[in-house]
């Protein structure tokens, strides 16, 4: 059941990642709290409300295996629609309308727009786009920050 599920949705790496993370907070095998929800799924890179997060561990009558936390994944993701999120975070900080974006203003805003990373989780981030010689990134890049294994838009 658990590889038809996810097959249908996600790649098998994809599958694998999961698999190890939901074990790895879920030591029972399954999920039986909000708290190891959460984890879980921010865990993956995921943004649910704690609303949303109550309904899915609701709708499962308070206990979650790993099938059922692949079809809550698959649910999340196409109603968290990232790439999208993320163009338009980035275009609204393109204040000039040019479709790139600095370094700095970059820097900002993954340092404070929602949960922002730390000083030292920036470096990293911009060590994997490519920035022009004027140290921008280009919009048409931005789809790019997001993992692409997921199958947002179809995760």
């Amino acid at each position: 059941m658990i590889i038809s599920v996810g097959a249908r949705y996600f790649k098998e790496q994809d599958i694998d990642e999961f698999r190890e993370c939901f074990y790895l907070f879920a030591r029972s095998g399954q999920i039986t709290s909000l708290d190891e929800l959460t984890v879980v799924m921010r865990s993956l890179g995921m943004s649910p409300t704690i609303q949303e997060l109550t309904g899915y561990l609701k709708g499962k009558g308070g206990k979650m295996s790993f099938a059922d936390f692949l079809e809550v994944m698959h649910i999340h993701s196409r109603a968290e629609n990232l790439p999208h999120e993320v163009v338009d975070a980035f275009r609204a900080g393109d204040s000039e309308r040019r479709g790139v974006i600095p370094a700095r203003q970059l820097r900002h805003l993954l340092q404070n727009w929602g949960e922002g990373l730390s000083s030292r989780e920036v470096p990293i981030c911009l060590r994997i786009w490519t920035f022009s010689s004027s140290n921008s990134l280009s919009m048409p890049d931005v789809p790019g920050i997001v993992p692409q294994s997921f199958n947002f838009e179809g995760r």
